[in-house]
């Protein structure tokens, strides 16, 4: 199983993730072909747990690292983000694509848009 995630370069680009390890909580996915060094693979991770209190936890992480300019097997830095749902075992199934939909909706919102884009505050 793989992922296709699409970057917002002025031509998208689709970047295939692979998965690299997989059990029934975690499966951690890497872009192995965007960056030859090993460091250099992004990295996705999906967990859903549940537990005792009768909650199901979805945590999800995105890491893309970049390489030094002079030194290509060296990362500079990485940039990180990640998300964390946690339902209910009673919650409806309509609740559950409600509460995902409008998290991918906030996400593109102008507020969190410029808050990423310029590190523009939000203000209410």
């Amino acid at each position: 199983m793989s992922l296709t995630l699409t970057d917002a370069a002025g031509t998208p680009v689709n970047r295939v993730f692979t998965a690299t390890q997989s059990n029934p909580d975690l499966t951690i996915w890497k872009d192995l072909v965007t960056n030859t060094y090993p460091s250099g693979a992004g990295v996705a991770t999906l967990s859903v747990k549940e537990n005792a209190a009768g909650t199901t936890r979805v945590v999800a992480k995105l890491t893309l690292p970049a390489m030094d300019s002079v030194d290509a097997t060296i990362k500079a830095f990485e940039t990180i983000g990640s998300f964390e749902m946690v339902f209910p075992n009673r919650a409806s199934l309509q609740r559950r694509k409600d509460q995902k939909a409008m998290l991918a909706d906030f996400l593109s919102d102008a507020i969190v848009t410029a808050a990423v884009e310029s590190f523009t505050h939000p203000t209410g």
